[in-house]
């Protein structure tokens, strides 16, 4: 009897053991969806710094604009899940009215319980996702096919984006962009990685992979980086040159 009533105490407290371990592993966090502003008719404003390399690539030059991005509305993406479609108008950084603002594209935001999709020139990313808590990861590019970018650069950056695993960074802490401080922001770092840069061996390749993106609670993105380029170097009498892009996004205003 006492041997059997041993076994049972020991077997209960197992279980609670489990119990509690299970009770200490959930993770509570806010939905995704507070991170944007999903309602027609808003708005976010940024200063809009795209990097393009000219002269067969071997200068660098940055054209900025105003940018602003409007909730034009409601849709349907592909597979038939409510989405909705956001336009984004373009001014360049010397224009003065609002007629000088012309539509440059248009993508898609796919809310769910779990994550938020966006649908860019047919490629699908996983922005966010369940839980927002530091250190979480996921592939956010799993939906990509191999090399996405290949119709427009001349390098090899995209051949394992859908590998890249996002990462949330500082949630909930406050971040200050163009001089306004937003309360309750993350970050989401999707690639840092690089090779012979700084360039110290000119004969040999280098390449270069940064991408982040930081959101703030009820407004959405308000701040975003991409370098990707890759650097071949001289070959015969051909000089070296750099094919890839960059791309800087910094929130100015929102309604």
């Amino acid at each position: 009897m006492k041997k059997h009533a041993y076994l049972f105490l020991m077997l209960t407290g197992l279980l609670a053991a489990f119990s509690c371990k299970k009770q200490t592993d959930t993770v509570n966090t806010a939905p995704v969806e507070e991170y944007l502003s999903l309602q027609t008719g808003k708005y976010i404003e940024y200063r809009l710094d795209s990097t393009v390399y000219i002269h067969f690539g071997q200068t660098d030059t940055v054209v900025s604009y105003y940018a602003r991005d409007v909730i034009e509305g409601t849709a349907t993406d592909n597979t038939g899940r409510p989405a909705y479609r956001v336009v984004r108008y373009l001014r360049s950084w010397t224009g003065t009215t609002e007629a000088d603002y012309t539509p440059a594209l248009t993508y898609y935001v796919i809310p769910s319980r779990e994550s938020i999709e966006i649908t860019e020139n047919n490629l699908r990313y996983q922005k966010l996702r369940l839980p927002v808590t530091d250190g979480y990861s996921w592939r956010g590019n799993s939906f990509l096919p191999a090399t996405p970018f290949y119709y427009l650069y001349q390098f090899s950056n995209d051949e394992d984006m859908d590998m890249w695993e996002y990462t949330y960074q500082d949630v909930n802490q406050p971040l200050e962009i163009e001089g306004n401080v937003y309360d309750s922001t993350v970050t989401v770092l999707q690639v840092a990685d690089s090779s012979n840069v700084p360039i110290m061996f000119p004969e040999g390749l280098a390449y270069r992979n940064y991408w982040v993106e930081q959101y703030a609670k009820n407004i959405g993105l308000i701040y975003k980086e991409v370098i990707m380029w890759e650097y071949q170097p001289p070959n015969g009498g051909n000089p070296s040159f750099r094919s890839g892009f960059g791309l800087k996004m910094s929130i100015l205003g929102h309604n």
